[in-house]
């Protein structure tokens, strides 16, 4: 049973960075209305796929000072950062399989967000579920996609949400129409179509295949390169490393023998041997792209290759089906001996059409290709051009060096060039070792999907010999949610009678009305957190393996807790608020021991004094909010 853990969220500028770790138990974030502590819980969101963008314009310092933001997450024993930029591409989700400490060494796999969500359910042994509906003012049927994102409504409980009807995104409608089929996956009940499970099958085993074919391609290239050895590379890395330093210390030396009046009579020279040096580099990055261009070129013709040998098989049929085509051929009856005429042509053209539709869909992707091997090849031109004009530069600061040499006195100087020489050269080899790293880390990350697809293959034969669902063991899973839901609504001094969760649409229920017909806001952020506790603890019981593991809810003291000093005069008045301590501090109780054995991130602005100590942030409007520069990893100096 599956279970993901936050570790830490990280906000990421060019000169800003915060890093937020999270305890795997209870983590409360107090604060101010306006100091960012539900934004904390929006990223998370983000990063797991949310579709709205972070409105920037209203977040005013995270628009300023952060591009970017990262989630390390946990699943059983694999790390994974996921990363998403705040300002562009923001429909693509970068996923790294290490820590974020060690992303430097990772290739990250860019995805989509549908597809970064396939990833994720398939790390928590989820199967996507798909279902037919209508498509809106038609009679047509399309495909609906149950995803990790419906899930998600049972893990993060927004301010908006928290207390109100639109709970579980009630007031959306597509939404609301795919809540119980989350459910179901959450609690694995669905009943599934065999064709479609079929389809989910013959899927995981091409994916496996087709991940042991880019196994073996990477494995090729780290034989080219002699590279096959991680545990001899990563030593090499190492000893390079310790080269480096010592060489950076040895110029440090130089450096300190000498007096800073000599250095600044020099300071021209070392102007343009640092820029000879950094123009080295460019022409090493550009020769590289180059190298990769070519490579990309090399494989995409590789493919035109084979949709013309495509494209020609196709060809060949048609003709083949043109000739077969005779029409208003006179065959006789086998039966009466009468002319009729043949329908053989008839029949034939569906299978002209369809062949006729490959041949268009070869035609086009061949078009497409072409197109970007055109863009690469003027991409290649482009940086045979700046290399050009970088080394005409380099020779130009070569003949300068050289006259500077004649008529300045650099008696140490010489010394510094062959060190940087030296430091530039490891450098660069490094960067060739770390590259084979990186590759032999993404090779461990396809062998880590494929053991994923073969869990997911062995789940798919499981349910294939179990299309439907006990009502036994339904009617089990049942009993235990109503147990616990009632059980939690009794301990927040509610009576029981005709309080349970519905059998049939899956909503809990208090004195025979739904948690989307009461009113009081007290009363359903009660329901609420009872019915979600209910379900996290029947995850305990081995019966919510699709649910995640964790909650993250905001705003707790909204509709709860009793009149303080503190609050403003809209929430002394708020006519839906339960002032009774009582209640909130038995809801922190619940959330204690739930903790111990799942993780629960909180948002309230003041927490019971004897939940302080689980308070691991606290917020204040303006400058100590969460963009807080007084906090900021990056020590810069401004001039």
């Amino acid at each position: 049973m599956s279970k993901m853990i936050l570790n830490k969220l990280v906000l990421l500028g060019t000169r800003y960075k915060r890093t937020l770790p999270f305890d795997t138990g209870l983590t409360i974030i107090r604060g101010d209305r306006t100091s960012g502590k539900s934004l904390v819980l929006s990223l998370i969101d983000y990063c797991f796929g949310k579709s709205e963008s972070i409105n920037l314009k209203v977040q005013k310092e995270l628009a300023e000072h952060c591009d970017q933001v990262f989630l390390e997450i946990r699943i059983e024993d694999e790390t994974f950062t996921l990363s998403r930029s705040l300002k562009q591409k923001q429909l693509k989700i970068s996923i790294y399989f290490s820590e974020f400490d060690n992303i430097d060494g990772y290739i990250p796999k860019i995805v989509e967000i549908k597809e970064a969500m396939q990833i994720l359910m398939g790390k928590l042994n989820i199967d996507e579920y798909k279902r037919t509906k209508y498509k809106a003012h038609s009679t047509e049927q399309e495909l609906e996609t149950i995803s990790l994102r419906d899930i998600f409504r049972y893990v993060y409980i927004s301010q908006h949400s928290l207390g109100t009807d639109n709970f579980l995104g009630n007031n959306a409608t597509f939404k609301k129409n795919k809540n119980p089929y989350a459910f179901e996956m959450i609690f694995n009940l669905v009943e599934s179509d065999k064709d479609l499970l079929n389809e989910q099958l013959v899927n995981a085993k091409n994916g496996i295949e087709a991940r042991k074919r880019e196994i073996t391609g990477l494995n090729s290239y780290l034989e080219d390169k002699n590279a096959g050895d991680f545990g001899s590379l990563q030593s090499e890395v190492d000893t390079i490393q310790k080269e480096i330093t010592k060489q950076k210390s040895q110029k440090e030396k130089i450096l300190n023998e000498h007096s800073s009046g000599v250095i600044s009579e020099n300071n021209m020279y070392i102007k343009l041997k640092d820029r000879l040096t950094e123009i080295a580099n460019q022409i090493f990055d550009y020769e590289k792209q180059k190298s990769d261009l070519s490579m990309s070129i090399y494989s995409k013709r590789f493919l035109v290759e084979e949709y013309e040998k495509e494209k020609s098989e196709t060809d060949v049929t048609l003709e083949i089906n043109y000739h077969l085509v005779v029409e208003d051929q006179k065959i006789e009856c086998p039966l009466c001996h009468s002319a009729v005429n043949s329908l053989f042509h008839q029949e034939n053209k569906p299978t002209q059409k369809v062949l006729k539709t490959i041949q268009r869909d070869i035609k086009n992707k061949m078009k497409l290709v072409n197109n970007l091997i055109e863009k690469d090849l003027n991409k290649m031109d482009e940086i045979d051009n700046i290399i050009s004009s970088l080394k005409k530069e380099q020779e130009i600061l070569n003949i300068a060096i050289g006259e500077f040499s004649k008529k300045t006195s650099v008696p140490f100087l010489s010394q510094i060039d062959s060190i940087n020489s030296i430091i530039n050269s490891h450098n660069k080899k490094k960067e060739i070792v770390e590259e084979c790293i990186r590759i032999h880390r993404k090779i461990d990350e396809k062998n880590n999907l494929i053991d994923d697809l073969n869990a997911q293959i062995v789940r798919l034969e499981k349910d294939l010999k179990n299309l439907k669902v006990s009502e036994d063991r339904k009617k089990r899973i049942f009993d235990h949610l109503n147990d616990e839901y009632k059980a939690y609504m009794k301990r927040l001094n509610y009576n029981t009678k005709n309080t349970y969760i519905d059998f049939d649409n899956y909503t809990p229920y208090h004195d025979g009305a739904s948690v989307f017909e009461h009113e009081s806001g007290g009363l359903l952020e009660c329901m609420q957190i009872s019915f979600l506790a209910a379900i996290l603890s029947s995850k305990d019981k081995g019966y919510a393996k699709g649910h995640p593991g964790f909650l993250l809810l905001d705003s707790i003291s909204k509709y709860l807790g009793t009149i303080r000093e503190d609050m403003d005069e809209e929430e002394k008045q708020n006519k839906n608020r339960i002032n009774d301590p009582e209640v909130y501090e038995e809801i922190y109780k619940i959330f204690v021991e739930l903790s111990a054995n799942h993780q629960l991130i909180i948002v309230d602005n003041t927490p019971p004094n004897d939940y302080v100590k689980y308070s691991k942030y606290t917020f204040l409007s303006g400058e100590e909010g969460l963009v807080n520069q007084y906090v900021n990893e990056f020590k810069y100096i401004e001039d």
